[in-house]
């Protein structure tokens, strides 16, 4: 291959390619894929806010199928489920929108209702709908509650506030201790016939009589407050007090005053909130992954192998480290002169460094299905094009690095296949112009993790609990 020009070649990679991913559609054509085989089942939901299509639906926390598609019609959201063939649903089922943790991708949960409910056909409708509490309905609720604490506040002020809301209070005292009084004479003097009467609660009777003899003689708590004259003066300086706070309050005086009547820290307290909730947005759109692939390359029959970490903090935009296993190594050339008896002799040293490990720091931009990446290939400076197809299911990438004068630039072309979560395959031509005869085809596969699942394995290994 070494011996065909550089158009040959392209032409035959292209062609090379082309029968690839013509082979892997019908690949993927026969295989089908397991939701393909259940049916649809429509619910509408007030707000679908955070769900995306492709995302689990879960009944008792087992897979049952995914989110199809995500419409919008007449003011609401139409989701539409793809159901396990298997899975028989029923017309009570009750469907909800969830998250995985307070930072978690949002799925649908459905839980089933009585067995002796009719089932569900085929492209039929959910009725019965959960959507959950966002941060920006809570934060009303406490408005509301916080408005209904302020109007109790100054209904009590203007009860219990003035001369009028003392003397009713020291009426009803004097009501109580008059009451109080009648109920010992009536016990006193109709001791015998109420024991007759009532015999089998003579206990309670005796138990009641006692406690009356103790509120006539002044002891514990009801007897100080009918009879001492200084626990009814420290109950009036307490409404004094509290009537002091409350016009406090309504004058806007202290943080409480200024919480109610002041708008300005109601609007402080406001844009707090809006930092709060952009701040918790924006964690949520930050992304790290962590992902190793093998490249198998026909031409030596070795395998090159990439560690890569992805620090994505918006969705257009990401950074990318990586440590390259390169079994092809780093050939480099040395001119040793020497001069013996007067004559000048020069040696040509060729070495090849095998199983070199390479860097690569790049950044990333992406516009629409376009992605721009620009820094450090393999040690050496260097820029690509990445094309996305199919929901970002399949990639092309053209990576062109090592731009040295005495050779051909580093050429790569490869394509990533995506048909589940976490797993990818890849193939395509490395260093494809090469005048050294590096040029191989290669083909491998890779594995990706996002933060969470990562949390989700450490915390399932013994050593980290």
């Amino acid at each position: 291959m070494s011996n065909l020009s550089v158009e040959a070649k392209v032409g035959v990679f292209v062609v090379i390619g082309m029968i690839i991913l013509g082979y892997m559609s019908m690949r993927l054509g026969k295989l089908g894929f397991k939701m393909d085989k259940g049916y649809d089942v429509n619910i509408y939901f007030d707000s679908a806010s955070g769900l995306e299509e492709d995302v689990s639906v879960e009944i008792a926390g087992v897979e049952v199928g995914r989110v199809r598609k995500i419409l919008l019609e007449d003011g609401k959201a139409l989701v539409i489920l793809r159901i396990d063939s298997n899975v028989k649903l029923r017309k009570d089922v009750k469907a909800s929108i969830r998250s995985r943790g307070i930072l978690g991708d949002k799925y649908v949960v459905l839980v089933q209702g009585s067995p002796a409910a009719p089932l569900i056909e085929p492209d039929g409708r959910i009725v019965s709908t959960t959507t959950a509490t966002d941060l920006d309905t809570l934060m009303n609720v406490l408005g509301e509650v916080a408005e209904n604490i302020s109007k109790l506040t100054r209904s009590f002020a203007n009860v219990m506030g003035g001369e009028k809301g003392e003397a009713s209070l020291r009426s009803i005292v004097d009501s109580m201790k008059s009451v109080a009084e009648t109920l010992d004479r009536t016990v006193q003097e109709n001791n015998e016939e109420l024991v007759k009467i009532i015999a089998n609660l003579s206990e309670f009777s005796a138990t009641i009589n006692e406690i009356s003899s103790k509120i006539n003689k002044g002891r514990g708590s009801v007897g100080k407050l009918i009879n001492e004259e200084d626990t009814v003066e420290r109950l009036n300086g307490t409404l004094a007090s509290l009537k002091e706070i409350t016009e406090k309050i309504n004058r806007g005086e202290g943080s409480l005053g200024k919480l109610i009547n002041e708008e300005e820290t109601v609007e402080n307290i406001n844009s707090t909130l809006t930092s709060i909730n952009d701040y918790m947005q924006k964690q949520e759109s930050f992304r790290t992954y962590l992902d190793y692939r093998g490249e198998y390359l026909f031409d030596s029959n070795e395998v090159k192998s990439y560690l890569t970490l992805r620090i994505q903090p918006r969705e257009d935009k990401y950074y990318l480290l990586q440590v390259v296993d390169d079994p092809g190594g780093v050939e480099s050339e040395t001119d040793i002169t020497t001069t013996t008896n007067g004559v000048t002799t020069t040696e040509h040293i060729e070495k090849n460094e095998k199983n070199e490990i390479k860097f690569s720091a790049q950044i990333a931009k992406r516009y629409y299905d376009l992605g721009l990446r620009g820094g450090i290939f393999e040690s050496t400076g260097g820029f690509a094009f990445d094309y996305y197809l199919f929901k970002d299911r399949l990639t092309l990438s053209l990576e062109a690095f090592d731009f040295d004068s005495d050779s051909n630039a580093h050429l790569k072309f490869k394509a990533d296949f995506t048909p589940f979560k976490h797993l990818y395959i890849t193939s395509g031509f490395d260093d494809f112009i090469s005048d050294e005869g590096n040029e191989s085809f290669f083909i491998g596969a890779g594995i990706n993790f996002l933060d969470d699942d990562l949390k989700t394995l450490l915390s399932n290994l013994p050593f980290y609990k």
